[in-house]
């Protein structure tokens, strides 16, 4: 195990107590790498799952196929109890949970250990995960900011690149293609977290699916990417440009528009400022403009070993921001049928106020070409 994980088991296991809860149930996903550095998520219908315990008797319960990928990430007083599909999981479970009273579970698992859970367990009253483990991730430590900071040099070497690929009567799936190999080339080591190119009229889609049209001359292009660095931390970014002069007249205006809503929020960023009020910074702009019911979504999520998690930047979020919360700033408008404008930054909450782990946006609407 890595030298991170034992103290942040220890305070997951501090957290059960504190919270009067008897069991922690885990299995692959961000959480779980998060506290045992273990990714493998192939067991599929098979449960592969970290059993926490307050009283000590803590352990894994593993599919016998996947015993060997586990052992590396286990704790040595967290034996690794395997099961055969003769056998099912469910005796090894019952016997990791036996007299667990109060079990929080892993929200994000499959429906149907929750079901076999109660069954095995149905006096048990159950709690999800997050409360114990969401007030651990939310706080970058230092080691985490250092891989945020790797990921998203790959994304900022590559943002040149990205819009000068957008050129007239190339599709979609074409500029996607040169943007996936650049980031690789800039990121030696890194995968792919995501790709989205959405060309004219698609860019009123925040989230459009990158598909075959072809850019034309004048369009507004959004191009939404990141990578992910080898320990599991991705990048995240978001840029617009202009295929040439842009055939809106109003697209420098949108533009200036979301770029201001975008500093506005960074601005408000600082310790004990909640994650409404951030959001407000943002959207209070574009309301201004007129244009408030074009801004779609929220203005920013958290970013850790998943894209998006706590805390979300978002109205009725009362979270007070704290130092090393990491989160994107990315205000958007989507003009239905015409174009959308989004800018996207990953900013650390520092202990003045907003501190960016990748390149700034533009100030001005980029143009391919000049």
């Amino acid at each position: 195990m890595l030298s991170t994980h034992p103290p942040r088991l220890a305070r997951a296991l501090r957290a059960l107590a504190d919270q009067q809860l008897d069991a922690l149930v885990l299995t692959p996903g961000p959480d779980l790498q998060y506290l045992t550095g273990f990714t493998h998520g192939h067991a599929g219908e098979r449960l592969l799952a970290l059993v926490l315990r307050a009283d000590g008797g803590s352990r894994w319960v593993v599919p016998a196929m996947n015993v060997a990928q586990v052992r590396p990430h286990a704790a040595e007083d967290h034996p690794v109890i395997s099961w055969s599909d003769a056998d099912t999981y469910f005796p090894a479970l019952a016997d990791a949970l036996a007299g667990a009273k109060s079990i929080a579970f892993d929200e994000e698992a499959r429906a149907g250990f929750l079901l076999d859970l109660i069954s095995i367990a149905p006096a048990a009253r159950l709690h999800k995960s997050s409360s114990i483990i969401r007030p651990l991730r939310i706080r970058k430590d230092a080691s985490e900011l250092a891989a945020l900071r790797i990921a998203a040099a790959a994304a900022d070497k590559t943002i040149g690149e990205a819009i000068s690929f957008c050129r007239p009567d190339r599709t979609e799936n074409q500029i996607d293609q040169d943007l996936r190999a650049a980031l690789l080339a800039n990121g030696p080591g890194q995968s792919i977290a995501f790709t989205i190119i959405a060309s004219g009229p698609n860019g009123a889609h925040p989230h459009h699916e990158t598909a075959s049209r072809a850019v034309q001359e004048g369009d507004i292009v959004i191009l939404d990417f990141g990578t992910r660095e080898p320990g599991g931390y991705p990048s995240d970014i978001t840029v617009t440009c202009s295929v040439g002069e842009p055939a809106a007249p109003d697209a420098r205006r949108i533009y200036k528009i979301v770029y201001d809503a975008q500093q506005a929020a960074l601005a408000a960023v600082r310790p004990g400022v909640t994650a409404e009020a951030v959001d407000r910074a943002a959207r209070s702009v574009i309301e201004k403009a007129g244009l408030g019911a074009h801004f779609l979504h929220r203005t920013g999520h958290g970013l850790g070993l998943a894209i998006h998690e706590h805390p979300y930047i978002v109205a009725g979020n009362t979270q007070p921001l704290e130092e090393g919360m990491v989160f994107s700033i990315e205000p958007g408008i989507y003009l239905p049928g015409r174009f959308g404008v989004r800018l996207e930054v990953i900013t650390a909450v520092g202990r003045d106020g907003a501190v960016l782990l990748n390149a700034p946006s533009a100030a001005e609407l980029p143009i391919v070409g000049q």
